[in-house]
């Protein structure tokens, strides 16, 4: 089975790390004093739509990502900094591109922390606000299930932020605070998903149908089966703001390899994500035996024999015995010149001639 896991980032994924994780863009470049790593800090998120809808009841989640050091720096925790593109956090010091770098390692991480972690910590809102206590320093991603009403959905874009964080006055806090940007949404989406092959001159390859998993924030929705009578496509809606992630089931030693594309539009009037899974063919590397090498795995003998072959010592034959045609006696030649039983009488009769001749000469 070849396993298809790509974890898809939020409605509207827009990264307020540069404003909300450190205000600066970067801690180690501005920070006046260094951190006290034997504290532990907490977390307030306010969840909150317009100027004073408060939402109560949010699921809302944190992963460590990252650990604080001493020298007011932050470096990425094991295995989410082989996931992310950008290694070292202190040169991200350019105010200008510094969003833009959060943004990275933020859709770089979040799918190996959501699918492979279980959260730090897990709370509900109560008065708008979640509240995260007794944590390890360092960076945290912060995650939120849509909220929904009979009409509208809510959804809540994912984020970046340190524990402790810098105040204007670049004192660390370590009590930090945070607010979670909201997306309004009083339309269903439109999702399609698209199976696509790569396989020129291969096509007897392909198999004739692919089952695929959809899996909605981390929990089966359907499996659909995509094949030329669907024009290997499948539709359906849903409310905005979910997590989509898609398994392909597949022979491992189909040769096929599969990635995966997305598309989102968001409009006044649209709303549509569509996802593309391209299988491309591989062919194999080592070419199948020849005609020689078959015979030299069969000990150089035709099948069939054992290895144990009987050949004529007349006619420079190759043939088994078995095989030799009929006129030829089959099983054996005909052997001329070698019948002893006559010989004897031959003998005798010869010596009587000779001295019946020697008789004869005498009496003349």
């Amino acid at each position: 089975m070849i396993k298809v896991r790509k974890l898809l980032s939020r409605t509207v994924v827009t990264l307020m790390t540069a404003v909300m994780i450190f205000g600066h863009a970067s801690v180690a470049a501005q920070a006046r004093e260094s951190i006290d790593t034997s504290k532990n800090g907490s977390l307030s998120v306010t969840y909150k739509f317009g100027e004073d809808k408060l939402f109560d009841g949010v699921n809302s989640r944190i992963y460590k990502i990252a650990s604080a050091t001493e020298g007011g720096s932050f470096t990425l925790d094991p295995g989410y900094i082989d996931r992310s593109s950008i290694k070292d956090l202190d040169g991200i010091t350019d105010e200008a591109s510094a969003q833009k770098e959060w943004k990275q390692i933020l859709d770089d991480v979040m799918p190996y922390a959501v699918s492979e972690h279980k959260p730090d910590q897990e709370v509900v809102s109560i008065g708008g606000q979640a509240k995260f206590n007794n944590l390890p320093l360092g960076i945290y991603l912060v995650c939120a299930d849509n909220f929904y009403e009979t009409e509208n959905t809510y959804a809540f874009t994912p984020f970046l932020i340190s524990v402790p964080q810098l105040d204007e006055n670049d004192s660390w806090v370590y009590d930090a605070k945070a607010g979670s940007k909201c997306e309004k949404f009083d339309r269903m989406v439109d999702l399609e998903l698209h199976k696509r092959w790569n396989d020129d001159g291969y096509t007897d390859k392909r198999p004739s149908s692919i089952d695929v998993k959809i899996i909605k924030n981390n929990e089966l929705y359907q499996t659909v089966t995509l094949n030329d009578s669907n024009n290997w496509t499948y539709a359906w809606k849903e409310k905005p703001g979910n997590t989509w992630t898609f398994e392909e089931v597949l022979a491992s030693d189909s040769g096929y390899s599969a990635s995966i594309s997305e598309s989102k539009t968001y409009k006044e009037d649209v709303a549509s994500e569509i996802y593309t899974i391209t299988n491309t063919y591989t062919p194999p590397t080592t070419p199948p035996p020849s005609d020689d090498e078959h015979h030299e795995d069969n000990g150089g003998h035709d099948d069939g024999d054992g290895g144990n072959q009987e050949f004529p010592d007349v006619l420079g034959a190759v043939r088994k015995l078995s095989e030799l045609p009929a006129v030829l006696g089959a099983r054996r030649l005909p052997q001329t010149g070698q019948l002893w039983w006559p010989l004897p009488i031959l003998i005798i009769a010869g010596v009587a001639l000779i001295v019946k001749g020697i008789r004869r000469n005498r009496n003349i």
